[in-house]
């Protein structure tokens, strides 16, 4: 038996390496071809030496799986190995759409818990709150679960039911409820209005292939409820997706036949973007909002709007993805696939988007990304200077407040998720259409804080701890052990002054909790965008024209 796998092992080696050298765009060195047998060679060694000596018995897949993962792994983070499930996953961020109950889901105290239910979803229609607990689904008990493995046993075909057996902690009382599966549609227009007259407001979640409609609806009713003088886009935190979006959004603001992005790569041919129809605001002015987590299509809408001097970027350098992938079939059934990275996307002036932070083993990869640091000058349709240093920086650069380290805590440990939905069912009406955190409420806030004997850490405070052991375990001086306890007994006197000196940024933040699980999301963010301070900046720069004009204008 062993015989025969290892003839098996051989004979795919030699299948599978054939196409491989015949597909080479390129002639090779020898140098190259010697390489590959080598590698082929010592596969195929080290695979009969496992599989005649190794003291259990093994399954050849997972372990040739494991190969092929190790092998990608010397590439970019983007080429991947994917499976049924991941395909299910691509399709999702593909077309915004998916075979489910309809709820965002994450782990709070180890429990799998309801963060929201979508609007008009099977779960929000059957009663579910943020804050349930799932227990068991169709019978089965998911403590322990990863929240991958709970989200893929939630979804599934349109028209098939679920049985989910609920906890809501604050009554105590567990309830079962069967759900027949829709089809969910994520929007990637998260909110829309007007934030100051004639300043008008969209945020774009992602880039699936609905984004440039709804995008286009979005300005469309901006513009019939009232005088739009000026737009703002926001990218922030947008990951990406369709490139064919991307290139669709960025029409909506420049004419047609308007080069939006290339792609290059060393086994592609080039391919050009280019805008094809007519723009809905092809003049009004533009300022759109990017951060550390606006990546892929995000950068190419602003990066191009940026190159064509079309819009002002305001907020913080973007991540840095520029890389382009396509997906292979790798068997029949089409269950299983691979996506390549198989060029990089540079943008009008020929700033390439993608960081220079792969590819460095000149052992791995020939030719890849420079590691120089200094980096290169292009210029807009303008003549204003800008640079590839990886992602798009701002024109305008603006930083949001920090968080203080007590609202961090907060966070972190739920106090103001699992606040807001005890407060929201035992009060179902929030009176107060301000939306004011009222003294009643934040004594409330308190009492709950103490009831969960909730405690947060200053900075300084953990390495005290550990030096404080050093000293115990070293056995120095116990004068210096007295110095650091008395240190400890200020750190915690300064905690409650810690706490009411951000207490106007832990009332905002429990305003916004609140909102969401009263109004939904689009009203936190809504409430959110009140002390925005790059919202701000960005609705400043397009109420004041001349700046607006001096900030694309030549340099």
């Amino acid at each position: 038996m062993k015989k025969f796998r290892i003839h098996i092992w051989a004979l795919f080696l030699l299948i599978l390496s054939a196409p491989f050298i015949q597909a080479q765009s390129q002639p090779k060195s020898d140098d190259y071809y010697l390489e590959l047998k080598k590698g082929w060679d010592h596969l195929q060694r080290v695979f009969e030496l496992i599989n005649r000596h190794y003291v259990d018995e093994i399954r050849p897949y997972p372990l040739l799986k494991s190969g092929i993962e190790g092998m990608l792994d010397k590439l970019d983070p983007y080429t991947v190995f994917i499976e049924s499930n991941g395909e299910d996953r691509l399709r999702m961020i593909t077309t915004g759409r998916y075979g489910g109950v309809g709820m965002e889901i994450g782990l709070r105290n180890k429990n799998v818990t309801v963060i929201a239910p979508i609007e008009n979803s099977p779960a929000a229609k059957s009663g579910i709150q943020a804050g349930d607990i799932i227990e068991k689904i169709d019978g089965q008990d998911i403590s322990g679960w990863p929240l991958d493995k709970v989200s893929s046993k939630l979804r599934g075909k349109v028209g098939t039911k679920v049985r989910l057996l609920i906890k809501r902690p604050c009554i105590g009382h567990r309830f079962e409820v069967e759900l027949t599966r829709a089809e969910i549609v994520l929007e990637d227009v998260g909110y829309s209005g007007f934030i100051a007259p004639g300043v008008g407001y969209v945020s774009l979640k992602g880039f699936t292939e609905k984004a440039p409609h709804e995008l286009q609806q979005a300005i469309l009713s901006l513009k019939q409820s009232g005088q739009l003088n000026g737009l703002i886009l926001d990218l922030r935190g947008n990951p990406g997706g369709l490139l064919e979006s991307a290139v669709k959004v960025v029409n909506l603001f420049v004419p047609k036949n308007t080069l939006v992005v290339y792609t290059k790569g060393a086994r592609e041919k080039e391919y050009r973007f280019y805008t094809q129809g007519d723009p809905i605001l092809p003049e009004t002015p533009l300022v759109v909002l990017v951060n550390g987590g606006s990546a892929s299509a995000s950068e190419i809408v602003a990066g191009a709007l940026q190159d064509l001097d079309r819009a002002v970027i305001v907020g913080l350098p973007t991540f840095g993805k520029g890389l382009v992938q396509k997906v292979f079939n790798i068997d029949k059934s089409q269950d299983v696939k691979l996506k390549i990275t198989t060029a990089k996307y540079y943008i009008p002036s020929g700033r390439c988007i993608q960081k220079k932070d792969y590819g460095k083993d000149g052992v791995i990869v020939l030719d890849s990304v420079s590691s120089d640091p200094n980096d290169h000058t292009f210029f807009t349709l303008n003549k204003r200077k800008v640079h590839d240093r990886g992602g798009i920086e701002p024109d305008v650069e603006v930083r949001n407040d920090s968080l203080a380290t007590v609202a961090i805590d907060l966070i972190r440990k739920n106090m103001l998720f699992d606040f807001a939905v005890q407060f929201h069912q035992k009060h179902p009406q929030w009176a107060d259409s301000s939306f004011t955190i009222t003294p009643e409420i934040f004594n409330a806030f308190q009492n709950f804080l103490k009831e969960k004997d909730f405690h947060f850490t200053l900075e300084g405070e953990r390495e005290l701890k550990k030096i404080k052991k050093l000293v115990e375990t070293r056995g120095y001086d116990s004068g210096i052990i007295d110095l650091i306890d008395q240190l400890q007994k200020k750190l915690q006197a300064n905690k409650q002054i810690e706490f009411e000196r951000h207490q106007d940024q832990i009332k905002e933040l429990l305003r916004l909790e609140l909102a969401e699980k009263y109004y939904g999301n689009k009203w936190r963010h809504k409430l959110a965008l009140e002390k925005d301070k790059q919202v701000k900046k960005a609705s400043e720069i397009l109420i004041d024209q001349k700046n607006y004009r001096q900030i694309l204008a030549s340099q």
